[in-house]
């Protein structure tokens, strides 16, 4: 009797637990695969671990408010991560393994290159992605209507920045140097569509290989050019560093432009003295509104203090965005998403974010945000000006 008892208790509990599955007293959360594919060695480092690190902090926010739910079912993100060193045959090798070996459903890559590397590959497969690219027209166009590009856009920081630069410090000429693949040939093009319309002139534009130290052959060209201005286009940090540095032991006077996501811990500690009076296309890192300061709290409960910068303001809100459209649309679906993503807009630590870039592009998969730009001022970089994108451009 004892026996048909216990077996009648493991019975009568197992139903229970079958059946509280489907009325709310048990709720599995099934995972979401989020793959981020960036250069976490090499010099492009310096970018791709704040960018990582930033999109993990906002998966957390997420995931730390029980996650999302979608007809019912409730979901968590789970963050893979991949080294494409910034090479784009690694990029491809890494998406790969992302979508036949770990089932992602969404990505983010690093890098134009990289990212057009993987478009064809993206598209076969139709995964959705929020990347931190450049390419131009290459990578966001109406044929890749999948393809986000989860950054501030190059054509922005240049459409604020150009005619404050021709205006107060008189810029009328530049010289433009960037890596010789993809995002470099595209930042080129993007600097001279808008120096056009601002009535810049752009008497250089050269290239070098990724990875080199010595600038001195390309900055000798750009200089016997004299313009007014030298700008770094999609130089990784460290590089523009060391453009800035070596530009200024060669006895260059004019102004210096790091345009892309320069680091000043690395503008200081690299280029010392001659970091005095040059730009920086960056916010200031000390956290200024609330969204930022509480980013700032989430960022220190992982990572210590000396580590922060505002690199991580970028994509500190990638998942608010990609939740948001999911939580609307009640869909897994790419291309529903990504419709619904394009009339969205979202609040990060930096101020509103919306999609853009039908003026330009001819589809609103550009982020569009504010730009920020600093100085170098008694060896410190400080806070310039902040400016909204031109209308007429992106929109």
């Amino acid at each position: 009797m004892k026996k048909t008892c216990n077996g009648l208790m493991v019975i009568l509990f197992c139903w229970f637990i079958s059946m509280s599955a489907g009325t709310g007293y048990v709720h599995a959360q099934k995972e979401i695969n989020f793959g981020i594919i960036c250069a976490l060695s090499t010099p492009a480092a310096v970018w791709g671990i704040p960018n990582a690190r930033s999109m993990e902090l906002s998966a957390d926010k997420i995931n730390d408010r029980g996650g999302f739910k979608v007809d019912g079912e409730t979901y968590k993100w789970k963050i893979i991560m991949y080294d494409h060193k910034y090479v784009p045959a690694e990029a491809v090798k890494a998406l790969n393994k992302a979508i036949f070996s770990d089932n992602i459903a969404f990505a983010a890559i690093q890098g134009g290159s990289p990212t057009l590397a993987c478009i064809p590959l993206l598209k076969q497969n139709k995964i959705l992605s929020l990347n931190n690219a450049a390419g131009g027209k290459a990578v966001t166009n109406p044929d890749n209507p999948l393809v986000f590009r989860h950054n501030p856009a190059v054509e922005a920081h240049y459409a604020a920045s150009f005619p404050y630069f021709l205006r107060n410090v008189g810029i009328k000429t530049i010289g433009s140097i960037n890596p010789d693949d993809e995002t470099g040939r595209a930042n080129l093009e993007a600097t001279r569509y808008i120096a056009e319309i601002v009535k810049i002139d752009v008497v250089a534009g050269e290239f070098y290989e990724r990875g080199v130290k010595d600038f001195v052959p390309v900055l000798t060209r750009i200089i016997a050019k004299n313009p007014d201005m030298i700008e770094t286009g999609m130089s990784d940090p460290t590089s523009q560093a060391l453009i800035l540095k070596q530009a200024r032991e060669l006895g260059y006077k004019g102004k210096v432009f790091l345009v892309w996501g320069p680091d000043p811990v690395q503008v200081k500690k690299i280029a010392g003295d001659f970091a005095e009076g040059s730009y920086l296309g960056v916010a200031p890192a000390e956290p200024l509104t609330e969204n930022a300061k509480k980013l700032y709290e989430r960022f220190l409960k992982k990572y210590p203090a000396s580590e922060w910068h505002a690199g991580y303001y970028y994509h500190s809100e990638l998942f608010d965005c990609l939740t948001q459209g999911i939580n609307k649309c009640q869909s897994f679906d790419p291309m529903v998403i990504a419709d619904t993503l394009e009339d969205l807009t979202w609040e990060g630590p930096l101020g509103t974010r919306s999609w853009g870039g039908t003026k330009l592009f001819d589809i609103k998969r550009q982020m569009l945000m504010p730009v920020y730009l600093q100085t170098f001022r008694g060896g410190e970089a400080v806070p310039w000006i902040a400016v909204d994108v031109p209308p007429g451009i992106l929109d």
